[in-house]
């Protein structure tokens, strides 16, 4: 299929740290490309951070954990990027970075958004001053020789400490008698792995142009990010995940893009449809997911005269039907990571109930368009049918 290629490997490992009553608080993500060596770290960190804020189920991802990313100094500098929340992330600072007062002026935004910052050991660094104000927590190498007196002087001016790269349990304790708040490496407990696969990505690239164009807009117009975002499926998803997290106080999960879109709030929206473009290609076959929107539209038309059957779920039932088409994805495996209502799954997993019966006359009326056009098509029926393809058609002309 014209456009379609693979996505590169890479696995992700979140790393446990722990405090100093060996409670697991908090999460390093470390992540590992396996690709064909071109060195682009903003790209596949977004790849590592879509899989973990995004895409994992909550309780598999972090709970009420804090995730530490060591991030690029090319994202450092777009503060916008940032994940959230900020009181559950903390902002590494990679050790090969070079520190400058350009740097340090942006660890100084991040640290005003409450983000908490962790640095390596400051000690000798010629901006000293300016990365200890700043920092939150110091970085301790552990595998090498302690300095008890510069140990010290960090606790002493408020600094938590963070023991990395623990040899022993010699060691283990004599970082923790000298203070050290949290503890981090293989010595204590074995990371969790979990590697991507790879998976054909085909892009409405233009689509996905417009809709980054429109999400920074000062007068975004959400009726149209809406429409756009209907051509992304694995955003679509992705929203929904999120919109859903215990994070954002939702009592009752809801498939409802538009719901879930105004839970979200512009600049959150922003961050994740940033990070999830930067991360991959997004995949959209245009001849599938015509096929579904005209699905999910004759399904929402039908239901239009009974007033027990929500529209939108309706829509949402007939364009899920094909979801799994749409993302390159066992369509089971699928519905079972999304927070869609009962009544949707249920008619998604064996038609049951009136949206199940819904979306069966619309697979029927499909069939049978296919095979040969009837003499004489149920009048209401054919009329849905030509009204998704006109919905469809506009939507996806427009965009």
């Amino acid at each position: 299929m014209t456009g379609q290629g693979v996505t590169e490997r890479f696995t992700i490992a979140l790393h446990p740290i722990h405090d100093a009553d060996y409670r697991h608080v908090a999460d390093r993500l470390v992540y590992q490309h396996h690709g064909d060596g071109d060195e682009d770290p903003v790209g596949h960190m977004a790849k590592a951070l879509s899989a973990v804020l995004y895409e994992l189920d909550e309780p598999q991802r972090l709970a009420s954990r804090a995730l530490l990313i060591e991030l690029p100094g090319e994202w450092l500098m777009r503060p916008e990027l940032l994940p959230t929340p900020p009181e559950q992330v903390i902002i590494g600072v990679p050790a090969t970075l070079e520190i400058t007062p350009a740097v340090i002026e942006c660890l100084e935004r991040i640290a005003e958004r409450h983000y908490r910052i962790a640095v390596p050991d400051p000690t000798g660094h010629p901006l000293e001053a300016a990365l200890s104000a700043v920092a939150d927590l110091i970085e301790i190498d552990a595998s090498k020789p302690l300095d008890l007196e510069r140990l010290r002087t960090l606790k002493a001016r408020g600094h938590r400490l963070l023991a990395e790269h623990i040899p022993d349990h010699e060691r283990l304790e004599q970082c923790l008698e000298l203070g050290c708040d949290f503890i981090n490496g293989r010595y204590l407990s074995q990371p969790h792995y979990q590697a991507s696969r790879p998976r054909g990505r085909h892009g409405n690239r233009a689509a996905q142009l417009r809709l980054i164009n429109e999400l920074y807009r000062e007068d975004a117009d959400l009726l149209r990010l809406h429409d756009l975002l209907l051509q992304m499926p694995h955003l679509h998803v992705a929203i929904l995940h999120r919109a859903n997290a215990s994070h954002f106080g939702q009592r009752q999960p809801s498939s409802d893009l538009k719901r879930a879109m105004q839970v979200l709030g512009l600049n959150e929206l922003r961050r994740l449809v940033m990070t999830m473009s930067l991360a991959s290609d997004l995949p959209s076959s245009r001849i599938t997911l015509r096929l579904a929107l005209i699905r999910g539209f004759m399904c929402q038309n039908l239901a239009e005269p009974f007033r027990n059957i929500d529209p939108e779920d309706a829509f949402t039932t007939g364009l899920f039907s094909m979801m799994g088409a749409l993302l390159e994805e066992d369509q089971a495996t699928l519905l079972a990571q999304v927070p869609l209502s009962d009544a949707v799954q249920r008619a998604l997993a064996c038609h049951e109930g009136p949206l199940g019966a819904i979306l069966a006359l619309c697979e029927e009326h499909e069939r049978t368009a296919e095979e040969s056009e009837p003499d004489h098509p149920a009048e209401r029926l054919q009329a849905c049918y030509l009204d998704a393809l006109e919905k469809t058609a506009a939507l996806m002309g427009r965009l």
